[in-house]
């Protein structure tokens, strides 16, 4: 199945494993928070919430108990 003893296998495998570490720690350094925090902070505000921004005090769907029609 694998070749253990393949010299080239590994080669290739150790240059995989570094290329990977040495991304995931540019993704994960503290510049690199910083400025994914900053981009997302200075974004654009896109509000898709219909309808008022506080509840109200009466629900308008309910009708009163004490009314007579």
């Amino acid at each position: 199945m694998l070749d253990i003893a393949n010299a080239v296998l590994w080669l290739v495998g150790i240059v995989v494993l570094g290329a990977i570490i040495l991304g995931l720690r540019r993704y994960f350094s503290a510049d690199a928070r910083e400025a994914r925090r900053c981009a997302h902070s200075h974004g654009p505000v896109i509000s898709r919430k219909r309808g008022p921004s506080v509840r109200l005090a009466v629900d308008v769907d309910k009708p009163k108990r004490n009314q007579e029609h």
